[in-house]
Parts: C-alpha cells; structure tokens; sequence
C-alpha cells in the first residue's frame, strides 16, 4: 500500500456530492482515483467538479482501470448487494452507506459473501461519529451516569433524497424507518454497548406516502432490562429539524443536541455540561468527516473496525420486526 490511498466511488448521488466526495478531497493521504455511475450526465457533471479524472458508467471497467485501496459504495440501497459482493473480488476494503441492505436476510447473504472473499466492510453509521455522542458514550462507559436505563430519541427532518427509488419498497426497503429510524436505533443501542433486543412495538403512518412510511414510532425492550423510544417523521410540522437523544442513568442523565449532562449530587444534581459541548453547528458534516477518517485507520490497520456487516445485520433484525410490529398491530419478539 502506498503512501496514498488509492480511493474509488460507485454512486454520485446527493450523500456523495454532499458528504462523501468533498471529505475525499481535502484529505491529504487519499487518491480520488475513479467514480462509477449509470447517469451519463451526473457523471460529467461530478467528475468534472471533484476533478476526477477516472469516470465510468461500466462497473467492469471501473473495476479494471485501477488497484484500489478501499471502494465507497453509495447506490441505492437495491444495488448493495450485487454491488459489494462484485466490488470484493477487486478490493477488500468495503464503506457501504447506509442501509447495508432492505432486510436482515439480505444484509447476511452481502457480509457471508464478503466474509468468503476476505472482505472486510463498515456500513456508514456517522451518528455516532459525532462529537457529542462520543463524548456522551464516553460518560456512559466511564460509569459517571450510572447505570443506563432508558433512551429517548426521534429526528424529524426531510427525507434524505427527492430520487423516485427513495420512496418505493421495493427500491429503498422502506421509508422513514429505513432513511432516520435506522440511524437513531443504531445510535441508541450504541450508548446500550449493544444489549440484544428483545421486543419492539411499532406503529407506522403514510399520510404522504404510498409504499412506504413518513412516520414512524416504537417501543423497544432489551434482553437487560433497558427501553428505547424512539420517533422518527418526514410530515411533522416544524420551525426546523429536529434530532435529540436523551439518556437516562441511574446517577445522572445525558442529553443530545444541544449536549447537556446532569449528575446526582445527594438529594440534588450538578450540571456538568462543559461549555464548549453545547455548539451543535457543523456536528452533522464532521460526523461524516471522523466516520471517513476512522475507516482509513482501519484500512491501514491503525484501528479497529466499528458498524460491521456483522452489527448491520443485528440492527436489520430489528428493522424487520419494526415493520412485522406494524403490519400485525402486535408486540414482536426478536429471535437472538
């Protein structure tokens, strides 16, 4: 491996012309060596703009015009499969944006398959790579809370894209659940240290959507005794997004955007949220840039490997029985 990273992109959609392209650039131990996509025009339109000098619509000839270090795949959600298990015969260092996939079946079949080919893949995950969640599941792993017991979490934006394969099952897997719902759940179960989940109860609304859900809600049980509650909503109506986490200890409590942290103190509490933590501007794009950059060190071997298929097909597992708790109107039981 040289001293750059030999870097390619399959996908030039929004998360890659707002994220994922622009992080790729301004590091300095990255190469930007191709970018695969099936739109002719966004193609041009994107290679010329990120000066990518390497652009093809042809994923064999992608694969054949260079040695990469590591390959981003940011497609449809559809498209992961088949994508990733073509992508581990030339490269076997794997990003994948998420969703992994639409279900817990098919996200075992991509991370079997690259588990055959060696690959190793980290599914993009970047809540929890931003400063403030890390900063609160360092309080949490340091035992200054207590022992955690309940989390409160929603986000209530925009969908994510305006693309028609966004807003289909069949494409996209599902709607709100799939776009924010999965983000929040993986956040949560995070600052848990990853309890099993026992239970979920779920309901879903599609008062602007026809296959998919715009809102969505659940109640979820551990096998160690923690709650998760969860919202998450396209439709609300709202001055602006919203995105909170707020979790409860048996010796304090921490909240999320903006952070605050409160710990008991005899028969009262102390605020110890340090000032600088309640900036929340910019939280978003550097998540993103410290998901980006964590890969690379586990690329180089500098670092572990976090939100593996592995963890993606568990969260699955509970996104599967979200939309089997909706459809049944029941409290559904998750099978570990």
């Amino acid at each position: 491996m040289t001293d750059k990273l030999k870097v390619g992109v399959i996908g030039a959609g929004a998360i890659a012309q707002v994220v994922h392209l622009p992080i790729l650039k301004k590091l300095p131990f990255v190469d930007l060596t191709a970018i695969c996509e099936v739109d002719k025009i966004k193609l041009s339109n994107v290679a010329q703009k990120f000066n990518i000098s390497k652009a093809f619509t042809d994923i064999e000839k992608f694969f054949n015009a260079d040695e990469y270090d590591a390959v981003f795949i940011l497609t449809p959600t559809n498209t992961h499969k088949e994508i990733a298990q073509a992508t581990s015969h030339y490269c076997k260092s794997i990003l994948i944006e998420k969703p992994i996939a639409r279900s817990a079946a098919e996200a075992k079949e991509i991370c079997d398959y690259l588990s055959q080919q060696k690959a190793r893949v980290m599914v993009g995950m970047n809540m929890r790579f931003r400063t403030d969640t890390m900063l609160l599941r360092g309080l949490v792993e340091s035992g200054e809370l207590g022992d955690p017991y309940l989390i409160r979490t929603g986000w209530f934006k925009p969908r994510s894209s305006m693309q028609n394969w966004f807003v289909k099952k069949a494409t996209a897997g599902g709607g709100v659940i799939i776009d924010l719902g999965i983000s929040v759940l993986d956040l949560a179960l995070w600052l848990f240290n990853y309890p099993a989940v026992e239970s979920i109860t779920a309901r879903g609304f599609n008062h602007a959507t026809k296959e998919i859900e715009d809102t969505a809600c659940a109640f979820i049980k551990t096998i160690d005794k923690k709650v998760l509650s969860m919202e998450v909503s396209w439709t609300f109506n709202f001055e602006k997004e919203i995105f909170y986490c707020n979790l409860f200890g048996t010796n304090g409590s921490g909240f999320l955007n903006p952070f605050r942290v409160f710990k008991s103190l005899g028969e009262g509490q102390v605020d110890l949220t340090p000032p600088s933590a309640k900036r929340t501007e910019n939280l978003y794009h550097k998540s993103y840039e410290n998901e980006v950059k964590h890969f690379f060190a586990a690329v180089r071997g500098l670092g572990r490997w976090v939100a593996t298929g592995e963890e993606a097909v568990s969260r699955m597992k509970v996104i599967d029985a979200f939309y089997k708790s909706i459809k049944t109107n029941k409290e559904v039981f998750i099978k570990n």
